[in-house]
């Protein structure tokens, strides 16, 4: 099982974390995510979603320079590909370092990374409070079909997929979240929840996952 370390900048705010108590919304992260290459860690292409931090880098800019970053912590070109979802046509917009779309890094959005070989890519960021995150439903702001990539907060409340769905439903004052679901790295394939069936996986620092509401929400994410 890979294992994936989240340090907080203040220790005592490392503490509050693992009591489950609150905690300065400011706070900053250090994520050491793995990426897989294929084969690794049961990998089937080297693809998986990556999310950041609200507030990254301020040296990441666009799908370049997270590129260029991660191909600087492995030593070697190892990127193939970083992609974002396009919620216009439900399908991706990929950038390699030199073809395709050099897309603009979002807070909040969630992008597929694909890489040759296996790498622990260090994320440094910290949280922005104030930042509402809105959910496009069918037909708003050109969405296709309510779909998005979600990149939540490092120290979401949330713990299983159940729980994000509760979140975004609450805040909506209805049931709009019509399923979560996260990318399976094994098969290049998604697992969903609807809140009743599907399989009710847990969340992970450094993962976005695929929400699809049937209308639109805008909320201030849940957070410890």
């Amino acid at each position: 099982m890979r294992k994936r370390t989240v340090f907080v900048a203040a220790l005592s705010a490392a503490c509050l974390i693992a009591a489950g108590g609150l905690l300065a919304s400011n706070m900053g992260f250090k994520l050491n995510y793995v990426l897989d290459g294929p084969g690794n860690n049961g990998s089937n292409t080297g693809t998986q979603t990556f999310a950041m931090p609200f507030n990254q880098q301020t040296t990441l800019v666009n799908a370049e320079d997270l590129i260029n970053d991660i191909n600087t912590t492995a030593g070697s070109t190892v990127v193939v590909s970083v992609s974002r979802f396009l919620r216009t046509t439900d399908k991706l917009d990929g950038y390699d370092g030199a073809t395709g779309n050099n897309f603009t890094l979002t807070p909040g959005d969630g992008y597929y990374v694909k890489v040759t070989t296996g790498v622990n890519y260090i994320v440094v960021g910290s949280h922005d409070p104030n930042l509402a995150i809105t959910f496009d439903g069918p037909g708003d702001n050109g969405s296709n079909t309510g779909t998005q990539v979600y990149a939540l907060p490092y120290h979401t409340t949330a713990s299983v997929a159940g729980d994000l769905i509760d979140e975004i439903n609450t805040a909506a004052g209805s049931n709009v979240v019509v399923s979560v679901s996260r990318f399976l790295r094994t098969n290049d394939k998604l697992e969903g929840y609807d809140g009743a069936t599907g399989t009710n996986f847990p969340l992970a620092p450094g993962e976005s996952y695929y929400v699809k509401v049937n209308s639109s929400i805008s909320t201030i994410p849940s957070h410890y």
